[in-house]
């Protein structure tokens, strides 16, 4: 007598369907084991107690929701726990990529493989061969570049994944490009310690708006540089969403007209070093959808070449200042500007600053005024003069082509301010003083200035 196919399915041992049953989940249908557990309770068990068969996720080109594919990740995963599991992924779409990627970063560690298939191109990378011995796998930079996938430049890298860190401590790093940053509702949170977002047109660029709602979803970023083409993105509509990157330490602007929608909309609660790069704007730039205190003409009616984009600067880093009191030690603005009362409110509000460099401002003498001591009002029958400076731990001070300062005045501030600071507070007096390329500051100024500050001084 013949036996029924279903006694011959239950007369199988578990071992051998599971085998079946792995071997199935790896012919290239994503979703083959959910069928597998629809044919039977008996498969539907095995199917469930076996990890293995829960180890391959494959999400193939079909448009299909980025939340059905965060939903079947998750489910994956979780089925296959303890045993790692690999990703083949099939994109119909570039942009895609970093919405899919996202659903199994948090995983990281029982990441091994992964494929990734768009157009014709294939790259593959077995994430443990990135990390090599170290102990545990960790997430590092995340590179951005904004630009539509493999266009006529050709200088697309396929390898998406790669390796940075020590040879004892290696980390996980990405590199993607995309004609925009994805929305956020489109990502799980993004876990990188460091992040740069790269403008290469004025076709792909992020306004502050996009840019805000992106890093809320990069809450453990503690580097991030943004690399801009000067796009002006006019008067915001409304006010952004406040961001907060309580981790952030290190921030970096470079050729941006964004300066005041994206760092008016921060709170850097540990922000240590900000380099403001190349913000200086010849042109008029859109006015600010609010008015806010500060932004009325600076009273010092002070030169500038590019009085609408210090404008922009000043309030954004009165804003950032205002709303997140960090401990900042290092300010760092190459051909970047503030109006004469945005630098006095700036440098009454950084008691840590230890490094202040600027490169090419049309700082006038009223700023480097700012430096001088200052008399306090003295209290009645005290008889005893106070004095105060401003960024009182300062300790390092760069000056490079600053054209509208005068050399005597500059003499006059730093000679007053060390000759106080060298007596009163001599751990926290300037220690390293550099003068270049200001016309007005001649080698006589220097000689001058090299009384009282000896070999602390560096002047061409």
């Amino acid at each position: 007598m013949t036996a029924s196919p279903s006694t011959s399915i239950h007369s199988l041992p578990p071992e051998l369907l599971i085998e079946i049953f792995v071997s199935s989940s790896h012919s290239g249908a994503p979703l083959t084991p959910l069928v597998l557990c629809a044919v039977c309770k008996l498969w539907s068990d095995v199917c469930l107690s076996s990890p293995r068969a829960w180890q391959l996720i494959i999400v193939d080109k079909s448009c299909r929701f980025i939340s059905s594919i965060r939903t079947q990740a998750e489910l994956w995963i979780a089925r296959s726990v303890p045993l790692p599991f690999n990703v083949d992924v099939e994109l119909a779409d570039f942009e895609r990529l970093l919405p899919i990627m996202s659903c199994f970063l948090p995983h990281l560690s029982r990441w091994m493989d992964c494929r990734i298939s768009f157009q014709g191109r294939t790259t593959h990378t077995r994430l443990s061969d990135l990390t090599l011995a170290a102990p545990r796998r960790v997430l590092h930079h995340l590179d951005v570049r904004l630009k539509a996938p493999f266009d006529a430049d050709g200088d697309d890298d396929d390898n998406i994944f790669f390796s940075c860190g020590t040879k004892t401590f290696r980390h996980v790093s990405m590199k993607i490009t995309a004609s925009s940053l994805p929305s956020p509702e489109f990502i799980n949170p993004l876990h990188f310690t460091s992040l740069d977002i790269t403008e290469s047109s004025f076709t792909h660029t992020v306004r502050s708006p996009e840019l805000l709602t992106f890093l809320a979803r990069c809450p453990n970023l503690e580097h991030f540089y943004l690399h801009g083409v000067s796009y002006e993105e006019g008067i915001l509509p409304a006010s952004p969403l406040v961001v907060t990157l309580p981790r952030l330490h290190t921030f970096l602007l470079d050729l941006v007209c964004i300066q005041r929608g994206v760092l008016s909309h921060l709170h850097l609660p540990a922000l240590r070093e900000l380099h403001l790069r190349h913000l200086n704007m010849d042109v008029t730039l859109g006015g600010y959808h609010v008015e806010e205190h500060g932004d009325s003409d600076d009273e010092a009616d002070d030169f500038s070449q590019s009085p609408w984009s210090d404008h922009h600067t000043g309030m954004g880093l009165r804003k950032l200042i205002q709303r997140s009191h960090p401990p900042l030690e290092i300010l760092d603005m190459d051909l970047s500007d503030m109006r004469t009362k945005d630098f006095r409110w700036v440098f009454d509000r950084l008691p840590h600053l230890k490094q202040f460099s600027i490169v090419g401002s049309d700082m006038s003498n009223q700023v480097v005024q700012l430096f001088k001591p200052e008399l306090l009002p003295t209290v009645p029958g005290s008889g005893n003069a106070r004095c105060r400076v401003r960024l009182p731990q300062l300790t390092t001070l760069k000056l490079f082509g600053c054209q509208e300062l005068s050399g005597e005045v500059l003499v006059e501030a730093l000679s007053a301010r060390v000759t106080y600071t060298d007596a009163a507070t001599p751990n926290d007096t300037l220690a390293n003083v550099v003068v270049s390329e200001c016309h007005h500051f001649t080698a006589s100024h220097g000689i001058q200035l090299s009384w009282y500050l000896h070999n602390r001084l560096h002047f061409s």
